[in-house]
């Protein structure tokens, strides 16, 4: 589970974090997350209690998350990673090239 947090920051690093989020497909909540799990090396077993931690990074499965987070369904966990700020997992960039061309092919002959 996540808690929500008050942070002190000066607006211009706000500013360019937001950017950097914007420009890297990311949320500044992964942002700060990914930043102190860095420098307090955490590992696979503090993440054993964060299921949608473990499924923003591929970890787990949508259906083992919803599983361990005794939710409903999938819609449930979209809104909970939404109202969380955590990004979804990216496709590997072989599925996302794939996509791309299936794209390419459907549009080319339309």
């Amino acid at each position: 589970m996540l808690t929500k947090t008050t942070l002190n920051l000066p607006n211009s690093l706000v500013n360019r974090a937001r950017s950097y989020a914007a420009e890297h497909h990311t949320t500044l909540t992964a942002l700060v997350i990914e930043q102190l799990e860095s420098i307090i090396k955490f590992n696979n077993q503090d993440l054993a209690d964060e299921p949608l931690l473990m499924f923003s990074r591929g970890l787990l499965t949508k259906e083992q998350t919803i599983n361990a987070m005794g939710i409903r369904d999938y819609a449930e966990l979209l809104v909970m990673m939404g109202d969380m700020d955590i990004p979804l997992p990216s496709l590997p960039p072989d599925e996302i090239d794939r996509q791309v061309n299936d794209f390419v092919n459907i549009w080319s002959h339309s």
